[in-house]
């Protein structure tokens, strides 16, 4: 049994438990992606942008400090506080709305047709598929943009990748689970892996949305052992294991970074996904 076949809503709201090691832990987004973003909108300094699944507000501070006027939907009260905390601390304003987005417009009072921008980082595959461009739609005045993006670790060719596979299989072999998710080197990632997902599956429909494309920007760090332990358990699909067995993998995945001198480079690729409401 994969441990990507645990309740999705556990998964989903598991961030919270952890929030400040996923602040401090967690890849950033390039610069560059959030101008381009905004150009692609079109999109000037007083702008409303709605952000979707701000989390502790690693790309909400980039975008609010290009001057947009953010909104941030965050149904985490764990990772909203961090975030409002962090963009307090760097002098800007954000309105946080504390829902999901599917209950945002109902529950929320989110207005609709209201934003020129709709971004979301490393959380679009949480909300719900067949749904999501729906509520985008609702969301954008027309004109206005949708930005999903993720950050991806790019295994091929590191020379880690085996080491820590070995680490992962042993796992599986020994107690039937394995984290399916990108720190996996073998795993799948639950999110738009491909170009291909984005441009032909999400939207094999484009009567709403035109101009849609995809860009990709590289982005490589560097990890101790217990840095990358700590980024590894803020992914849901690690928190969600039995304690022994967690533990058993971190301290696999730590003695595997150890044998190999401590640390280690791992490029993360960030995948923009753009669309254009009509």
């Amino acid at each position: 049994m994969s441990a990507s076949d645990e309740p999705r809503e556990l998964r989903r709201l598991s961030f919270g438990a952890v929030a400040e090691q996923y602040d401090r832990h967690r890849p950033g987004y390039p610069v560059q992606m959030v101008r381009d973003v905004i150009a692609y909108a079109g999109a000037r300094a007083g702008d409303r942008a709605l952000e979707v699944g701000a989390g502790t507000g690693k790309a909400t501070l980039l975008f609010a400090a290009e001057g947009l006027e953010v909104t941030a939907v965050e149904p985490d009260p764990g990772m909203a506080a961090v975030g409002a905390d962090r963009l307090a601390a760097a002098g800007l304003q954000v309105q946080f709305v504390s829902s999901d987005f599917e209950a945002a417009f109902e529950q929320a009072g989110l207005p609709e047709h209201s934003f020129k921008l709709l971004f979301c980082a490393t959380a679009w595959h949480w909300v719900t598929p067949g749904l999501r461009n729906q509520l985008a739609a609702r969301a954008l005045v027309p004109g206005g943009a949708l930005a999903p993006f993720w950050n991806r670790p790019v295994w091929p060719r590191n020379p880690l990748r085996e080491a820590l596979e070995d680490v992962y299989r042993a796992i599986e072999r020994e107690y039937g689970v394995t984290p399916a998710g990108p720190m996996n080197p073998f795993g799948e990632p639950a999110e738009i892996k491909s170009s291909t997902d984005w441009l032909e599956s999400e939207f094999s429909d484009r009567e709403v949305f035109t101009d849609i494309e995809v860009r990709l920007y590289d982005n490589p760090m560097r990890y101790s052992a217990e840095q990358y332990v700590a980024l590894t358990g803020t992914h849901s699909d690690h928190q969600i294991l039995e304690p022994n067995v967690r533990a058993q993998l971190f301290e696999g995945i730590r003695q595997a970074i150890e044998a190999a001198g401590g640390s280690f480079e791992l490029t993360y690729q960030t995948l923009l996904c753009l669309a254009r409401r009509v």
